[in-house]
């Protein structure tokens, strides 16, 4: 049986599509699987095969499909943070200057904050703390009169808050505490506590009441 040659052209030229689609289909199967590789590499914690790969990573990934986010949280805080403050009259600031800061009248602005955000996650706390956090971590990392001067406008609403009009000054202190190794979980040892004295600081009378602090 005589087959004409246009059937056979066309049965040549199907089987070359299909094999193109065929290979296409790989191809495309093999660059998904390798870019969703990729990408869980770039954002996983620093690790020996991270290291290696890194370079290249940077090249693909971190050019073309940067990532502002970090898989399983490999940076958590290591620490609890405080922003404790005193606010001062005028006089007090003089005996402070002669005789050091008072050991009493200090408040922890930030701490009941995040208790409060920690038993209800659907309320404003973590959003009301913010400003306070923001300054801590940025001072902490890079001292510098931005986050200080933050901090004083948060110290001055508290001041404000709680009805110390007569104060003139305001103490600010970090107080950082190290979570436990987790090899001491089990043991009495107790965390590492380290003090930040950032200064005293005239109080900013231009801010406005928040009603967040009571006393």
């Amino acid at each position: 049986m005589h087959i004409p040659v246009c059937w056979k052209e066309e049965n040549m030229l199907k089987n070359v599509l299909m094999k193109v689609v065929a290979f296409m289909r790989i191809m495309t199967v093999l660059w998904i699987a390798t870019h969703f590789a990729l990408t869980i590499l770039y954002v996983l914690p620093l690790n020996p095969l991270k290291i290696v790969w890194q370079p290249f990573l940077d090249a693909t990934i971190g050019t073309y499909f940067p990532q502002n986010w970090n898989l399983f949280a490999p940076d958590p805080i290591s620490a609890d943070f405080a922003l404790v403050v005193r606010p001062l009259s005028s006089s007090e600031l003089k005996v402070a200057e002669a005789k050091g800061l008072p050991s009493n009248g200090w408040y922890d602005l930030t701490s009941p904050l995040w208790t409060k955000n920690q038993n209800n996650r659907f309320s404003a706390y973590e959003r009301l703390s913010r400003p306070a956090t923001k300054a801590i971590l940025s001072y902490l990392d890079q001292p510098g009169q931005q986050p200080v001067q933050l901090m004083v406008e948060v110290a001055s609403a508290f001041c404000k808050d709680i009805g110390r009009r007569n104060a003139s000054y305001v103490a600010l202190v970090i107080f950082q505490r190290q979570s436990k190794p987790w090899a001491e979980r089990a043991t009495s040892k107790q965390p590492v506590v380290t003090t930040n004295f950032i200064g005293v600081y005239p109080i900013d009378k231009s801010v406005e009441n928040i009603h967040l602090y009571q006393i």
